[in-house]
């Protein structure tokens, strides 16, 4: 028997891929808003161990991709970013230390600078595309990191001698391997936006892990203490494990496992992407160009969290009233 094929009009191939277009952006849309609740669930526990830590629980919980993409809740967190580093300066002089919070995480960001711009050959000359001598010195680690982290969470003196303990060579060559694998997250994250491959998100979270593991070779060095220097250095990539982020975003009890900071680490990142999409697909009329042309990373998610959970500890009123005003 023969089977005869009928050509289809071009009419009726356009209404056909019209259609699968449609189908697509119909599943993609729904894809989107499926994830997004699963991000936007408020955790709910019987009681936080830390102070603050359900504002930013509500924070979460907001919706930031709407159906009439009217995304006004961006707004909360930017406001609630923005104000980062007021409340950096207000917990510094709570403690009334004579190095304050702020000062310390300007110098981390001045080191992290001088990190990711050390690209220099044996010979001390600079070429294109070479990684370099990128690196972290005990010192630094010590004087600024260790420091930061105490002060702005809570104090774990009993590592301080783990920590000296540690060779300045086994710092350097810890971190240089950590940087590498760091670096290589971006160029994962990259092919995983333009391409949706999933096969990019798997070496996203593996070259994440080897970041973090890489660094935890350490004497006194954990994932938290990992993503203190991690966040700093790659800040498109890892947040850091604030006990306050840790516990709006992680379900069971509170810890500091290479599992738990995964974990954290992939709602920051899915968030990050949330408001990045919101950001430039919205129509909020209330934003300025400033924060629609805002790139938000897993460590600004991260620090808008850590933002609004220390405002409510610190029983600031009026800056609350700023974040949730819209909401």
């Amino acid at each position: 028997m023969t089977m005869t094929l009928k050509r289809r009009s071009s009419t009726q191939t356009s209404a056909a891929d019209d259609s699968s277009s449609s189908n697509n952006n119909d599943h993609q849309q729904h894809a989107t808003h499926k994830k997004q609740k699963r991000n936007n669930i408020m955790i709910k526990k019987s009681h936080w161990s830390r102070p603050g830590v359900e504002a930013a629980a509500r924070l979460v919980s907001l919706p930031i991709i709407t159906t009439d993409n009217n995304n006004k809740n961006v707004k909360s967190w930017n406001t609630a970013l923005s104000h980062y580093e007021y409340i950096l300066k207000s917990k510094g002089n709570c403690k009334n230390n004579t190095k304050l919070l702020y000062h310390l995480d300007q110098e981390r960001q001045d080191i992290a600078q001088q990190w990711r711009e050390e690209y220099y050959t044996t010979n001390n000359e600079k070429k294109e595309g070479e990684w370099g001598n990128k690196k972290m010195t005990k010192e630094e680690l010590l004087n600024v990191i260790i420091p930061w982290k105490f002060l702005k969470g809570k104090p774990r003196n009993a590592l301080k001698p783990l920590l000296q303990s540690n060779k300045d060579g086994d710092v350097i060559e810890a971190s240089m391997l950590a940087f590498n694998f760091a670096d290589s997250t971006v160029v994962a994250a990259a092919a995983a936006d333009n391409n949706n491959d999933k096969n990019a998100n798997n070496t996203f979270n593996h070259n994440v892990e080897e970041a973090i593991q890489s660094l935890c070779k350490l004497s006194g060095v954990g994932p938290a203490t990992a993503s203190a220097v991690l966040s700093a250095y790659c800040p498109q990539s890892f947040a850091f494990m604030d006990d306050e982020v840790i516990e709006c975003l992680y379900e069971a009890k509170r810890g500091y496992t290479l599992k738990i900071y995964m974990a954290v680490n992939g709602r920051c990142v899915d968030i990050a992407k949330q408001l990045n999409e919101a950001s430039s697909g919205g129509s909020s009329s209330s934003s300025s160009s400033e924060e629609e042309n805002k790139k938000w990373t897993p460590a600004d998610v991260a620090k808008a969290l850590w933002t609004v959970a220390t405002m409510s500890a610190l029983k600031d009123e009026d800056c609350l009233r700023k974040v949730f005003a819209d909401s």
